[in-house]
């Protein structure tokens, strides 16, 4: 009788699992139907603002040019510069920012919004990774959701650095 209980446990669990993955494939399904969604790649170059022209918390604003799949120039406000227990070995601080890309799809311009979340290595080549969510937009990119992964470096002393970027935008 014990197998038999554990044996119908067994299948009920493999029977609920399965509908979760059936039930994530329709979600999936239901919202690639409601958006079109792009991969893109490219590289960009940032530098620092002027403190003087900077709303930043933290005192840290840049502002450069995305090249590749996204083209155009964007901004961004650092929210927040997040030392751990570890930065004093490693020399990485956790950061969040706000950023609006000016761009244009499809030759038509609008600004994309994001929220980056990422960690900087404030010495050596001054190492970067970043991910930016996608909150919305304007004109092409308006309801646009999605995600970019960018890497690079940032220079601390010349206020200068480059990342390469690849991810997916999603527009209604």
């Amino acid at each position: 009788m014990r197998q038999q209980v554990t044996s119908h446990t067994a299948i009920i669990k493999g029977l609920a699992a399965a509908g979760l993955v059936s039930a994530a494939l329709v979600t999936t399904s239901a919202q690639d139907g409601l958006a079109r969604c792009r991969l893109v790649t490219g590289h960009y170059a940032e530098h620092a603002v002027a403190p003087t022209s900077c709303s930043s918390p933290v005192g840290l604003c840049i502002e450069g040019v995305f090249s590749g799949s996204i083209r155009g120039v964007f901004e961004s406000t650092a929210t927040s510069l997040t030392p751990t227990p570890d930065t004093p070995l490693t020399a990485v601080v956790s950061f969040t920012g706000d950023g609006t890309i000016h761009g244009s799809m499809d030759g038509r311009p609008g600004d994309l919004f994001f929220k980056s979340s990422g960690a900087f290595h404030t010495a050596g080549r001054g190492e970067i990774v970043d991910l930016q969510f996608i909150t919305g937009g304007t004109g092409p990119f308006a309801g646009a959701s999605g995600a970019l992964r960018a890497s690079g470096t940032f220079d601390l002393a010349a206020g200068m650095g480059e990342s390469e970027y690849a991810g997916n935008i999603c527009v209604p």
